[in-house]
């Protein structure tokens, strides 16, 4: 891996901060891990630890939907040519995205599913495990695609390595993506030296994961408080070459 990849996180509101960055430069990728748009409870497995920093995003529903309108709309202009989308979202608010996607400029290309082997414990109804991710590209004809095996298949699954064990987890934030996934992303529909904006930083994941496949990447996070925890996941001011990462080969669905 090499160390010639920059980063940066922004603390401000997105839709604000990312047209201004798109002004010196265009994105060739966006991993987008939207809102949920519910609020967690403190009682809630082990978020209610004092190590967790939970958020209120609460929306009506036409909030949610004119909210994702906008975002999504900032994203497509901010995009280069041959850039792409993903979206990654449980399925309470998936139908304000889908409708928000059926009025812009997005070819919705894949539906994929990342299945994970861990859900919250439910009595009267199935445990949620599963998380939907849309892939967008703006045009049809152009766009980065590269398949990290041969028959790549839309739903994706690691079981020693999914969303309850993932090695780069932290303390701080409710709701952290895996590297592996992440990463699986970025190789799928970008190439090194590219720019990749992580629009709801969260935790910093796709900032890490973006550095360890290097890509130029910028974070975008409206919450100050999570600004020392994205700097400690992502390992700013850190080389990554002493890190002890898994090889790419076992982020591969199996």
């Amino acid at each position: 891996m090499s160390e010639d990849s920059s980063y940066e996180l922004v603390i401000g509101d997105v839709i604000k901060q990312l047209p201004l960055k798109a002004q010196k430069r265009k994105f060739n990728l966006f991993i987008a891990d939207p809102p949920f748009g519910i609020s967690f409870n403190k009682s809630s497995h082990e978020y209610g630890a004092k190590e967790y920093n939970l958020y209120q995003d609460e929306f009506t529903p036409e909030g949610y939907f004119e909210f994702s309108k906008q975002w999504i709309e900032i994203c497509y202009n901010s995009l280069v040519k041959n850039g792409s989308l993903y979206i990654i979202s449980g399925w309470t608010n998936l139908q304000y995205i889908l409708n928000a996607l059926a009025l812009s400029k997005f070819y919705l290309l894949n539906h994929a599913i990342w299945y994970f082997s861990w859900g919250v414990y439910t009595k009267r109804r199935f445990a949620t495990s599963h998380y939907h991710i849309l892939l967008l590209i703006k045009n049809k004809k152009n766009y980065q695609f590269y398949k990290q095996k041969k028959y790549d298949e839309d739903v994706f699954f690691w079981p020693e390595y999914n969303r309850g064990n993932d090695p780069h987890r932290i303390k701080g934030h409710p709701c952290q993506l895996p590297i592996a996934l992440l990463e699986k992303l970025i190789l799928t529909s970008s190439s090194p030296g590219d720019l990749v904006g992580d629009i709801f930083s969260g935790s910093g994941g796709t900032i890490l994961a973006a550095r360890k496949t290097d890509r130029d990447v910028i974070g975008f996070e409206i919450r100050e408080d999570y600004k020392d925890i994205i700097y400690q996941k992502a390992k700013f001011g850190k080389s990554l070459s002493q890190e002890n990462s898994v090889t790419l080969e076992s982020y591969l669905p199996k």
